[in-house]
């Protein structure tokens, strides 16, 4: 049921900004969503991390799907 989207807002392809402290600015791209082995669904993104003017840090996380909603409230495009 959750796997690709989800009821919860958050979808695949989309992404999401929050901003951090000073000029940090986070950007999560979600690459899919589905269950671990508990059945807790867990969103797969690639974070881009923009510290001022230097270069963007890129690597790929997971979170559980309600950390990942309490942490990117922002929906900023979709794909």
């Amino acid at each position: 049921m959750i796997r690709g989207a989800s009821n919860s807002g958050v979808e695949v392809g989309a992404a999401y900004r929050r901003y951090g402290t000073g000029a940090v600015v986070e950007i999560a791209s979600v690459l899919d969503i589905a269950p671990d082995k508990m059945g807790i669904p867990h969103v797969r993104y690639q974070l881009q991390v923009v510290r001022g003017n230097g270069m963007p840090v890129i690597e790929n996380r997971t979170l559980a799907l309600e950390v990942f909603q309490t942490r990117y409230r922002e929906r900023i495009k979709s794909q």
